[in-house]
């Protein structure tokens, strides 16, 4: 059995109030890392910040100039990032084009996709001339089926930053920085959980391990993607679904 120590790290996890991000917080500030919260809930940040001894932060990612400033504070207070884990983002549930007005589709990829463009452009440069870094963004499965009952801009969304995976992963091989993404299927969350209602069985029906997954089922393979058994690993996809998309 390997023992990850991310001694020395740091490490930025976006959205890390709650839910698959507070898991991230948690599992990297175990494995030894210095973990900064962001997340627009800045009690929430606060309070896993705390648990934890890290540092929280309030950013919107919808907002380019906010998430300027967010990484220039982290920057200046810890002096760089070396794990950056893009797990902030909404999820819409709707069907149907017609029913997709333009803000809509703004609203989610300002967030899901243009702020972790935005964190990526900004953090990126500084693990380059350190030469390490792991980028770990937030995709879903959503993106390899398109949306069942997630919305259309919330799979585009998705879909674009696994482009942005393997363009980056390409961009930051030669200086030692991984990019890699995950994929996570129907994992229970507050959101997903109140989507499921009580219906579970029918959703457990088509996966076959027969449960939902848990936000440490997805916290475990960020780690393995953010240590060193990682290292000869970018541009990936890892689906973290139970079975329910074997691509």
């Amino acid at each position: 059995m390997f023992d990850i120590d991310l001694s020395g790290k740091r490490a930025l996890v976006t959205g890390g109030a709650a839910g698959i991000g507070r898991a991230c917080v948690e599992t990297l500030a175990k494995a030894g890392a210095q973990v900064a919260i962001v997340d627009i809930n800045l009690p929430g940040a606060q309070e896993a910040a705390a648990a934890v001894g890290g540092l929280a932060l309030r950013c919107d990612l919808g907002d380019p100039d906010d998430t300027v400033a967010m990484c220039k504070t982290l920057t200046d207070e810890l002096g760089g990032i070396d794990i950056l884990v893009n797990n902030a983002g909404l999820i819409v549930y709707q069907q149907g084009i017609a029913g997709v007005s333009v803000d809509m589709w703004d609203k989610i990829m300002n967030v899901n996709l243009r702020g972790p463009f935005v964190v990526c452009r900004e953090l990126m440069p500084g693990m380059k001339e350190r030469g390490y870094g792991k980028i770990i963004n937030f995709s879903s499965m959503a993106a390899r089926v398109g949306g069942i009952e997630a919305s259309l801009q919330y799979s585009v969304s998705k879909a674009g930053l696994i482009g942005m995976t393997k363009t980056l992963a390409k961009e930051g091989g030669p200086y030692g920085v991984n990019v890699n993404a995950v994929a996570p299927g129907v994992i229970a969350t507050a959101p997903v959980v109140k989507q499921v209602g009580d219906h579970e069985d029918s959703y457990t029906q088509g996966i076959p391990l027969r449960r939902l997954g848990q936000p440490q089922d997805v916290a475990n393979v960020v780690l393995f993607l953010a240590s060193p058994l990682s290292d000869y690993i970018t541009g990936l996809v890892i689906d973290i679904n139970g079975g329910m998309y074997m691509g």
